[in-house]
């Protein structure tokens, strides 16, 4: 391991933590298994050489968390859960209504559109970025970009009309 003060720790995963908690979350539905996820991707972060700069390092941290998530996914002891653990929000993560309407819809997404949709939107991330991160083309973020607003419109006219 390398020799990382404990200063640098703590501003990292003070800058970064809530990040890589928010796309562990919304990709695994789990509060338990995203704060594993965090901790992995920490741990995976601090044996190793830190990136050069910002930018690097925020987007090493994505696509690890990323990465991360889809392994939970994929394992056997997430397939043992019960359904409504995996997919309702923790009680302990409050949303106003309107925020929880939105929060339920986005989980309504295919993964990649929810990725997609929260590093545009919330993270500023152009499409270029964002293909570089997804490793898919430019072209190809458009079209998740697009499909998932589609959904996402489909998913509230049909709560209006109800």
């Amino acid at each position: 391991m390398q020799n990382i003060s404990e200063e640098t720790v703590r501003s990292v995963i003070g800058r970064y933590g809530d990040m890589v908690m928010r796309i562990a979350y919304q990709n695994t539905r789990d509060r338990a298994e995203s704060e594993d996820i965090v901790q992995e991707v920490f741990l995976a972060l601090f044996l190793r050489p830190l990136p050069k700069s910002e930018e690097h390092l925020k987007a090493w941290l994505i696509r690890v968390t990323i990465n991360k998530s889809r392994n939970v996914i994929k394992s056997a002891r997430r397939k043992v859960l019960p359904l409504d653990e995996r997919i309702a929000p923790p009680s302990s993560w409050e949303h106003p209504s309107e925020a929880e309407d939105v929060f339920e819809a986005l989980f309504a997404l295919p993964q990649d559109e929810r990725n997609a949709l929260y590093l545009f939107y919330y993270e500023g991330y152009s499409a270029k970025e964002i293909g570089k991160l997804l490793r898919r083309s430019e072209n190809a973020v458009y079209i998740l970009l697009s499909r998932a607003r589609k959904r996402l419109r489909i998913i509230w006219e049909e709560e209006d009309e109800t």
